[in-house]
């Protein structure tokens, strides 16, 4: 029986192929997206998830509160972790972990010329492979960070240092100082690990490297202590053991700090920086790819109900054979079933052809792999299973409520072909696209008055070069020597690049308890003017910067500070005089209002000055029309005299600053691809209705063609409903639309305003896309002979 109806499906197929093409490339592309997003959004979910006791492993977050303002870190003293595994039976294990801030200097002992800058080295606890479930291909987890020296490097690593050759036993200098010998090799971390490593060494090498014993020093070390705990309720019982045993030290300093036990798996969820890029808007994209594979669903009922009246008589004469309701209901559920089937494995193709570059457009990185992954294949597989419900369900129980004696008489109504239902559906599907289209409209709009609002600062053609100490103890050569350059304009220096950091500083005020903290930039003298910043109030000497404690604020500043209408001259708590005061402007994000900022100079010939003892940041401001890769070139060249460890890098200003809005421009960019998803099966769907009613009004255009209708009449007519359809959904869409793009709007400070000229646009828009599906179809009906037309029976 089975086989009878998948060979009538078949049939059924190949007598209707454009409407069984439009269902099956609808429904695919509708289950492509959705597998897409579902692998993402599952490989997002998964981070941390394939260590063993992953539910029980928790990280230790610090929360330090000073008055209104609280700073959270991911280090705590060193010592803690220990005390605490010794006072408490709640903790099975601990391991501390410590990612180093500046890149590493890798060099393979026996090959010079291979010497890298490695971001990704981390000193840890000897248990590390132990406390965590990455696999090692050489070496054992209880040995190999026995000794101070040994390492363990990534696959990865092995390839770049040592190709194809056993690297164990080989030798690795680390920053031109320490030598280590690789003890074990690694398979590379998982796409979905938060923990990344490229080089794995023992925490007691940081006391063989200053020869000295015993412990590690307390949190100037930085490590980030996880817990293995019994059971994953304990995670209080550690908050208030660590707080306990911190109890004297808060005490004596006079800091509150607060421990928070995070779970390891929710780590790359709630990250911030880089990473929240990817998780920020996270739950949006699943709730779009469903509503496109809904939308894929509902076209092919649709279609699959307007079907409906060329197998009328087939049914009609089925029923009156004998075959009962449920017989005919599970042949369409079958056909249905077939239909799915075939629309899955497409999806499933286009899936696999689009992976590649649609995490590339997301900028993520994903393990082949996880594409395998059981827990995926299993939400594959319930994705089937819904689909097959949903697409086959309602036609199934439509088709086999058909009376036969009303299908035989030829009174088959329009209400048994759910002439109303596919409006609806018709409805639906613009409504949703309509939606989409404002909503894209408004974020391109928020993006583009992001990245070209004026925010105070001058980042046109400014390069930004960080150095080391190397280049701080020969800066003032370093500069004249970039400064001498034909093509660059101006240069200046910062202990930060723009838009990437600053200092906290805290002052205790000289009346009353608590401190005061403030944003806090130290630049050189040239800063303020390269950057084209604003004064409110200048300085009264020009050569203010080579005054003593010179100190620069902003008007959020002189508020936060209550300094008056007239700051200048003015003390802060004693800690630094105000020389001068500039007008606000944007250091971080749009999508927070502008804040303090504090502004100190240094001297470039200090030798015991910030660039000689951490380095800084270089700006070069290129002039316009130069041939920049070849300016990079000299300046590498420069840098590369004063420091031949640290790559030369280097990022432009108004670049690091469109990456502060990565997410929204992310989002953007995947709501275009998302309308434009929807539109195409919108108009599949209308193309396809079209069809079908221009073969249902076949006979009543002849005869309107008969009695002298034109062709502009005919097409006229039957685009008149459609028409009225899309304007109906644009009635509805726009207060949804509107009401989502407000509520994300709200997320920033500075915004754009929602114009009316978006639902205009958008309304023409939709209105000339269905006009051109449907008019192909209008205008061929139109044309036909009427005496062809009239002659059917």
């Amino acid at each position: 029986m089975l086989r009878n109806y998948m060979v009538i499906a078949w049939r059924s197929l190949k007598r209707n192929p454009v409407f069984s093409v439009i269902n099956i490339t609808g429904l695919a592309i509708g289950l492509a997206v959705c597998m897409l997003i579902l692998e993402y959004v599952k490989h997002e979910n998964s981070y941390d998830s394939f260590h063993d006791n992953s539910s029980r492993i928790f990280w230790v977050q610090t929360k330090v509160k000073i008055q209104s303002d609280s700073f959270y870190t991911s280090t705590i003293d060193y010592k803690l972790a220990l005390q605490a595994k010794q006072q408490g039976p709640f903790i099975e294990n601990y391991v501390r972990i410590r990612k180093e801030d500046a890149d590493a200097i890798i060099q393979n002992q026996a090959s010079p010329s291979l010497k890298f800058a490695e971001p990704k080295f981390i000193f840890t606890d000897s248990n590390f492979f132990s406390f965590f479930s990455f696999r090692l291909l050489r070496g054992t987890k209880e040995d190999v960070l026995k000794s101070p020296s040994s390492i363990v490097i990534s696959k990865h690593a092995a390839e770049k240092y040592f190709g194809n050759t056993d690297p164990v036993g080989k030798i690795l200098r680390y920053n031109n100082s320490y030598n280590f010998m690789v003890s074990g090799v690694a398979e590379n971390p998982p796409s979905n690990s938060s923990i990344v490593y490229d080089f794995v060494a023992p925490a007691a090498a940081l006391l063989d490297m200053k020869n000295e014993k015993g412990e590690l020093p307390g949190d100037e070390s930085g490590f980030t202590a996880y817990f293995l705990l019994k059971h994953r309720a304990d995670a209080a019982k550690l908050e208030a053991s660590l707080q306990q045993l911190d109890k004297e030290r808060q005490a004596a300093t006079g800091v509150p700090i607060r421990y928070i036990a995070k779970s390891l798996t929710s780590t790359h969820l709630n990250a911030s920086g880089t990473d929240a890029s990817n998780t920020k808007y996270l739950k949006v994209f699943p709730f779009v790819a469903g509503l496109i594979l809904l939308l894929a669903l509902l076209n092919y009922v649709s279609l699959s109900t307007a079907g409906a009246t060329v197998r009328a008589k087939e049914i009609g004469v089925r029923k009156m054979m004998g075959a009962s309701r449920k017989t005919i209901a599970v042949q369409f559920f079958a056909e249905s079933a077939l239909f799915t089937a075939i629309s899955f494995l497409l999806g499933y193709v286009f899936c696999l052809l689009l992976q590649p570059v649609f995490f590339n457009f997301l900028q993520i990185d994903i393990d082949h792999s996880f594409l395998y992954n059981s827990y995926l294949l299993l939400s594959f597989a319930g994705l089937f299973i819904i689909s097959v419900l949903l697409a086959a369900t309602y036609p199934s129980i439509l088709l086999s409520a058909y009376k036969p004696v009303m299908v035989l008489y030829g009174k088959f109504s329009k209400r048994a072909g759910g002439v109303s239902v596919r409006n609806f559906f018709t409805v639906f599907q613009f409504t949703i696209s309509i939606v989409l289209i404002i909503c894209s409209l408004v974020i391109s709009r928020q993006i583009y008055f992001l990245q070209h609002t004026d925010t105070g600062v001058n980042r046109s053609n400014i390069v930004m070069i960080p150095f080391t100490q190397a280049v701080g103890k020969h800066y003032p050569a370093f500069k004249k020597a970039n400064q001498s350059l034909a093509a660059v304009e101006q240069v200046s220096a910062a202990q930060y690049a723009m838009y990437k950091g600053y200092n906290i500083s805290v002052i205790k005020p000289k009346t009353g308890n608590g401190f005061i903290t403030y944003p806090h930039l130290i630049v050189d003298d040239n800063f303020i003017t390269m950057l084209g910043l604003k004064w409110k109030y200048a300085p009264a000497d020009p050569q203010y910067y080579v005054q003593k404690n010179a100190t620069i604020i902003n008007e959020a500043a002189a508020e936060k500070f209550a300094l008056g209408t007239y700051p200048i001259n003015k003390s802060v708590e004693g800690a630094f005089t105000v020389t001068g005061v500039l007008k606000d402007f944007n250091y971080e994000s749009l999508q927070s209002k502008i804040g303090p900022m504090v502004i100190s100079f240094t001297q470039d010939n200090d030798s015991a000055g910030t660039w000689a003892q951490g380095g800084g940041c270089f700006f070069a401001k290129i002039k316009p029309g130069a041939k920049t890769a070849d300016v990079l070139q000299l300046m590498k060249n420069i840098y590369e005299k004063y420091d031949g460890d640290k790559p030369f890098e280097y990022t432009f200003m108004d670049e690091t600053f469109d990456a502060m809005y990565k997410a929204e421009d992310r989002l953007s960019k995947i709501f275009s691809v998302f309308t434009l998803f929807t539109l195409f099966i919108a108009c599949l769907g209308l193309f396809g209705l079209s069809t079908f009613v221009a073969m249902q009004r076949t006979k009543e255009i002849g005869i309107r063609k008969v009695l002298g209708a034109t062709v502009t009449n005919i097409a006229v007519l039957l685009s008149r409903d459609f028409v009225k359809l899309v304007m109906i959904a644009m009635v509805i869409a726009s207060p949804l639309a509107w009401w989502a793009v407000h509520n994300w709007l709200q997320g920033f400070a500075y915004r754009v305003n929602i114009g009316w000229e978006v639902f205009a646009v958008t309304a023409v828009a939709a209105v000339a896309i269905a006009l051109a599906t449907i008019g192909y179809r209008a205008v061929r009906a139109a044309i036909a002979n009427p005496v062809e037309s009239l002659r059917t029976e």
